[in-house]
């Protein structure tokens, strides 16, 4: 679909559809306005490398130079037994000589949304930073489904809070205590909504991206990343971005495999929302965490998708469903 308005024009493309010099311009906006520098291999291994082959990008268009755009991966989703496509919302992106119109922010999202609902995609969702949540609650009509929750394994703290220094350290040695003496339950999860965890979700999510390390085990499979914080004084950080399946058993026998590999380890953290809480690891109060924990979703079919979509005790939800790590 297209339309116009003034000097603006608005369309959607698919992926496959994107003439090189539009992958460049995309490229350029992105980089602008995130601060980033993501390659043309990249940018196509994340939004080609999927089950459709392709992704959607609404446009904004002004004298042939993209100007905005609102990007969704398409991802396969089990709801209640049966196989649903929702949409990733990835990306939203203006240039800044085009902000605070939101009338155009509006048209991007809406003949996005037409698009998708051609492709039989029901359900979008997304993670987005704490500006454009305002936005598109009010513009977009997306909703609260719920908080992530950060759930850490402390090693050491000596990087962390460090004006608080000694007592940071003591922190850390009384919650490794109280990890030690906890006691492990039985219990499990249950989510009747999640990923189908197929080869071509890890390829379209992970591609050949060196950064990700799997651990493969009997019974389970684990995927993570080591990073670096510059925010923490050069804490080294393992952010657990999936294990599956993901029980609670296999969760915490996650987090003691990790605690084996590297002994300059200060941090290991798991985003998501679980209903019980792993023995080894502790919940971080919302206080503390800075970023935008919210994600939010919207029903494009009411036909195929009902009102419990909203209900995030339902979700399986971590880091492997989002972009932004």
């Amino acid at each position: 679909m297209t339309q116009t308005d003034n000097s603006l024009f608005f369309t959607v493309k698919k992926t496959i559809e994107l003439t090189s010099q539009e992958i460049d311009q995309l490229l350029d906006l992105s980089n602008s306005t995130m601060n980033d520098q993501r390659t043309k291999k990249k940018f196509q291994d994340k939004y080609l490398l999927n089950f459709l082959g392709f992704s959607f990008h609404a446009l904004m268009i002004k004298n042939n130079i993209i100007v905005g755009c609102n990007t969704v991966i398409p991802q396969e989703f089990v709801f209640f037994n049966k196989k649903c496509i929702f949409g990733q919302w990835c990306e939203t992106l203006i240039d800044k000589n085009f902000r605070g119109a939101f009338s155009n922010f509006k048209k991007i999202g809406n003949i996005l949304n037409e698009e998708l609902l051609k492709h039989k995609i029901c359900f979008i969702y997304g993670l987005p930073n704490r500006a454009l949540y305002i936005v598109s609650k009010r513009l977009l009509g997306m909703r609260d489904i719920g908080k992530l929750d950060y759930y850490v394994y402390p090693k050491k703290l000596n990087k962390f809070l460090i004006k608080y220094y000694p007592l940071n350290i003591l922190l850390c040695y009384f919650l490794k205590t109280l990890i030690k003496f906890r006691f492990k339950s039985n219990n499990n999860y249950i989510f009747p909504i999640h990923k189908l965890d197929n080869e071509n979700f890890y390829k379209g999510r992970y591609g050949n991206r060196n950064e990700y390390k799997t651990i493969g085990k009997d019974n389970f499979k684990l995927i993570y990343k080591i990073d670096t914080s510059d925010h923490h004084n050069g804490a080294k950080i393992i952010w657990i971005m999936d294990v599956s399946p993901l029980t609670k058993f296999n969760l915490e026998n996650s987090v003691n495999e990790l605690k084996k590999i590297d002994n300059n380890i200060d941090l290991i953290i798991y985003i998501g929302k679980l209903k019980l809480l792993p023995y080894n690891l502790i919940k971080i109060p919302d206080k503390f965490i800075k970023e935008n924990n919210v994600f939010s979703g919207k029903i494009l079919d009411e036909k195929k998708i009902n009102e419990t979509v909203f209900d995030y005790k339902l979700w399986n939800i971590n880091s492997s469903n989002f972009d932004y790590r």
